[in-house]
């Protein structure tokens, strides 16, 4: 794939070398417990995003009859949180590369305890729907915000798996607010009250610890800060490490919220990016938001009796495939992760979609074979955005990609139904196919490989 950077400034002789000339650069840092740190933090973001999505699918059953929604609001306040999530990344992407990734890393987490805590108050639909939109903005806004910080603070070794626990750590959020809903199911009438608000607990202890994480030397030192960025890395990865040559260039200094970097994204050459990212990203979630949605129906129209129990068995095994991405997303490389799992969801869903399937057994394998490579594949939403833009537009790049992706996944979790009417759920599956199709070969065409790259070179291919 083809993308141009910019030229930058040579850095002053004291930022190429340290004493007797081994320091190593921020990508070859060796790993130290400060890495750890910024690891278990970063994941605090996505255990509260998922945690927040996955609560209210315990609560709705309740919230339904307590403020008297009808089918119009159940499907807004529902919807709310991804067209938050659209906003989220869209606006505060490019706000994140302004403004730098640290004060935003604390802010958007306390957003998450403010409008989780409120949500123990609502007394009528509409001020639940504006909450749960303003979580979804919270929650968009979190992906490029955490991406980026760990990107620029972890070695190239533990990029790839740092990125990918980003995952990891949604799905084990969204599992426990099942458990935690399930537990607060005695409380009585106002039980998805204390069920919403119980989100404002994770993020709360997260706000603490992230609180204590530095501002990026990387985004420091694409803002012209050179001093401070290397103040950071003395600090906390010791003398032993430099702010590398291609780390210290002062990009061109832009006023403004930080808008403008959606124009300066594809002035700048990173049109590309923008369209595999958006694309591979869409087409990985469109298909599975929607089955995991509608899965214990789905399985139902083939035949298969203990539906939840199954979805329950196949969602077990989805957390294995991430644990497998995160795995090897460093030893098999980028590139052949992603055709893989694509191939393999296509494999599973033409299986659906066309063979006379008359035991509940192969039914089931196939949906988890559909979820397992879906998830293993579903890492590298975070890795490639993260690894393909500049610095000073690298939360702005995830944020683009982020935003695209929930326009993939809002439109399909609503139009399944509809197709299922009209098409059946084979047909409705052969869509899924067509889709993952299309992000095989954009994939096989866009994505490169670059575990082996220093940011830097990632993000200047040509």
């Amino acid at each position: 794939m083809s993308v141009t950077s910019s030229s930058s400034p040579s850095p002053s002789p004291s930022s190429s070398s340290s004493a007797g000339g081994s320091a190593a650069s921020l990508d070859d840092a060796p790993v130290s417990a400060f890495h750890r740190r910024i690891m278990a933090v970063a994941m605090g973001g996505p255990f509260c995003d998922g945690y927040l999505l996955g609560v209210m699918g315990v609560a709705l059953g309740l919230i339904t009859p307590a403020l008297d929604l009808d089918t119009l609001w159940t499907g807004l306040i529902a919807a709310s949180v991804l067209v938050g999530v659209f906003l989220g990344g869209a606006v505060f992407g490019p706000v994140t590369d302004r403004v730098g990734r640290h004060l935003m890393y604390v802010l958007n987490l306390a957003a998450f305890v403010v409008f989780s805590a409120l949500q123990f108050f609502v007394e009528t639909a509409w001020q639940l729907m504006i909450l749960r939109l303003l979580i979804g903005v919270a929650i968009g806004a979190d992906y490029p915000i955490a991406s980026a910080l760990t990107t620029e603070l972890v070695p190239r070794r533990l990029r790839g798996p740092a990125l990918s626990g980003l995952v990891l750590a949604w799905w084990v959020g969204y599992g426990v607010s099942y458990w935690v809903g399930w537990a607060l199911t005695g409380l009585g009438d106002d039980a998805w009250r204390w069920m919403l608000a119980s989100g404002a607990l994770p993020a709360l202890v997260f706000m603490f610890f992230r609180a204590g994480i530095p501002e990026s030397p990387r985004w420091l030192a694409s803002r012209g800060r050179v001093e401070e960025a290397r103040a950071v890395v003395r600090e906390h990865l010791g003398q032993d490490v430099e702010l590398a040559a291609e780390t210290g260039s002062a990009r061109e200094q832009r006023g403004g919220s930080g808008l403008g970097n959606l124009v300066e994204i594809f002035r700048r050459g990173y049109a590309v990016p923008v369209v595999f990212c958006s694309v591979f990203w869409i087409c990985q979630v469109a298909p599975a938001f929607a089955v995991r949605s509608f899965q214990p129906q789905m399985l139902s129209a083939f035949g298969v009796e203990s539906t939840y129990g199954a979805s329950a068995l196949i969602t077990t095994i989805a957390v294995a495939g991430i644990g497998l991405g995160l795995v090897v997303v460093n030893r098999i490389g980028r590139r052949p992760l992603l055709l893989g799992s694509f191939l393999c969801i296509l494999l599973s869903l033409v299986c659906l979609a066309v063979l006379p399937l008359h035991w509940a057994v192969l039914v089931v394998g196939l949906f988890a074979a559909f979820q397992f490579s879906e998830a293993a594949g579903s890492g590298l939403q975070f890795v490639y955005p993260s690894e393909l833009f500049p610095t000073d537009l690298r939360a702005t790049g995830v944020g683009i990609a982020t935003a695209m992706s929930r326009v993939g996944s809002a439109t399909s979790t609503f139009l399944l139904p509809i197709a299922a009417d009209d098409l059946g759920v084979r047909g409705t599956l052969g869509i899924a196919v067509a889709i993952t199709a299309v992000g095989l070969v954009v994939s096989y065409a866009l994505a490169p490989e670059t575990k082996d790259l220093g940011l830097t070179a990632a993000s200047s291919r040509s």
